[in-house]
């Protein structure tokens, strides 16, 4: 687990490195400052500072993952070795873990990746750390930068004075790097120590929902017993065209499960249409599969909203005075005249990319 130093007084976060020293590779030898404010740690009872106390970041760990994490834990102990390649394989690992993070943050996905406050503040203790740590990595590889191109190998060339030239305008731009990547630590750090403590409000006032206390209201649910071991594309596929289908309940609860499987495959279609692009969509017959579906999506949705904008004004304006009412209809009716757009666009799309040939055989 993630050890996290704490306050033992007023149990906010602390470092052991002044804001100012963030960029330095030392450190200050048992002295702590608040994340907050960049003052020292609380007094004890006897007006002493006090030393920090190391409480563990209550993570849920998937269950999947569990033995990955360990082993990413024995590769990249502080005690490992530090080689070029090792060096390598982290920055190879960080840049799929950003990818990841990328993804899971988007505006759908973060709704099941952050669905609390307190998974909200895990991730802003993480991003603090990586400023941190970006800050000390600017500053510091810029000065050993420097440092190689003063060498003695290095001033006996002809172009030495070149060489020592580009060096320390990289130095510049690095230690101008380091500060915006301090300045960020310490924005982000004053966000993590805040929303810490909203997250220690939030669970005193609200129990932790599982999947099995879930609000009432239509008893109808994606029958999760009847998933298959071996789960294909097709399988969820079922699954989901039955649990939504025309014979199912309607609920809030239904609503924001539909709400998010679309956003996760949204977010999947928006990686098909970007990184993955080669292999999602190798043809322009692909292409024009893709661009149907959306057709036919869109055209559902806008169909959908035109009837929300279009009828009376019911519960769910319930609590909004008229003019709050109006501008929201007024802003769907705009969203309806967007997605019809849209859907005269990718329906051009798929008539372009089907070719002469598929063209042919639709007439």
């Amino acid at each position: 687990m993630i050890q996290l130093p704490i306050c033992p007084v007023c149990h906010e976060p602390v470092v052991d490195q002044p804001a100012e020293n963030w960029t330095s590779a030392y450190r200050s030898g048992g002295t702590w400052w608040h994340l907050a404010d960049n003052r020292p740690i609380c007094p004890d009872a006897d007006g002493n500072l006090s030393p920090a106390v190391f409480v563990e970041d209550q993570l849920p760990i998937d269950s999947a993952t569990s033995a990955w994490i360990n082993t990413m834990t024995d590769l990249f102990a502080l005690n490992g070795p530090s080689t070029p390649a090792r060096l390598g394989s982290a920055i190879a690992a960080a840049e799929h873990l950003n990818r990841w993070l990328h993804l899971a943050t988007g505006p759908f996905s973060a709704l099941l990746s952050l669905p609390t406050a307190a998974d909200v503040a895990s991730l802003l203790g993480y991003l603090h750390r990586t400023n941190r740590l970006l800050a000390r990595v600017h500053a510091q590889t810029g000065s050993y930068l420097l440092d190689q191109a003063r060498q003695t190998q290095f001033t006996g060339l002809d172009d030495s004075d070149e060489a020592i030239d580009a060096a320390a305008d990289i130095h510049v731009w690095l230690h101008d790097a380091a500060d915006w990547s301090a300045q960020s630590a310490q924005a982000t750090g004053v966000a993590w120590s805040r929303i810490r403590t909203l997250a220690t409000l939030t669970a005193a006032t609200s129990g932790t929902r599982t999947d099995e206390q879930r609000p009432g209201g239509n008893s109808a649910s994606p029958a999760v017993a009847q998933v298959p071991q071996e789960l294909s594309p097709e399988n969820l596929g079922e699954l989901v065209g039955s649990a939504f289908g025309d014979e199912a309940g309607f609920n809030p609860e239904l609503t924001r499960t539909a709400a998010r499987i679309l956003g996760t495959a949204a977010s999947y279609l928006a990686s098909c249409l970007g990184p993955a692009r080669s292999a999602a969509i190798p043809s322009p017959h692909d292409l024009a599969d893709l661009a149907t579906s959306l057709t036919y999506l869109t055209h559902t949705l806008m169909g959908g909203l035109r009837h929300l904008a279009d009828s009376p004004r019911g519960s769910e304006s319930d609590g909004l005075d008229d003019a709050d009412a109006a501008v929201i209809r007024a802003s769907l009716t705009d969203a309806v005249v967007a997605l019809r757009f849209a859907a005269g666009h990718l329906a051009a799309v798929s008539h372009t990319a089907a070719g002469p040939e598929q063209q042919a055989e639709q007439r």
